[in-house]
């Protein structure tokens, strides 16, 4: 089986994501970090070839979250105070001009209910417009993972990478 994970570059002054800290830990996948840009990011995951892959994890952070959690959601919205790496401001911009409201991964994730914790806000930034275009694309292979807070610390990362290789390893089972 053929695993591509993703994650993010460091965006809004911050010296480190916490995502491309982590992806460097997951073992026995194919690694992207992309540019927090609003719809290049999905456009430079397009250039590694989705269509091979049985599996698309991408990961974002989310330093307000006390644990993993796995988005089961996009919503068809930008709309963001921060700007993305190009500047780019998004206020209630539809991300897929006819695109439905929200979209949901078609993983089937039922098995993770004891490894991670779901979610169904993935927020309305860069995250979520990465989700949104893989989940109106690849439904059926796509999940959304983010990252807590990780007080930059190797064992967390590590930890982290660990419980991430375990999602994967029963999502292929």
């Amino acid at each position: 089986m053929k695993v591509l994970v993703s994650a993010f570059t460091c965006f809004n002054n911050a010296s480190v994501n916490f995502s491309s800290e982590v992806i460097k830990h997951i073992n026995n996948v194919d690694k992207v970090i992309v540019d927090v840009l609003y719809d290049k990011s999905y456009e430079c995951l397009l250039e590694y070839g989705l269509d091979d892959y049985d599996l698309i994890v991408s990961l974002g952070e989310a330093r307000s979250r006390d644990c993993l959690t796995l988005e089961l959601e996009a919503k068809n919205i930008s709309s963001c105070s921060i700007p993305d790496n190009a500047l780019v401001y998004k206020k209630d911009c539809v991300i897929i001009e006819g695109g439905d409201s929200v979209l949901k991964t078609k993983v089937n994730v039922s098995k993770l209910d004891n490894i991670v914790k779901f979610s169904n806000d993935a927020g309305k930034y860069v995250c979520n417009n990465l989700y949104y275009h893989l989940l109106y694309n690849y439904p059926h292979k796509s999940i959304f993972i983010h990252v807590p807070h990780c007080h930059d610390l190797e064992e967390e990362y590590i930890k982290y990478a660990k419980i991430i290789e375990k999602i994967i390893e029963v999502i292929l089972c």
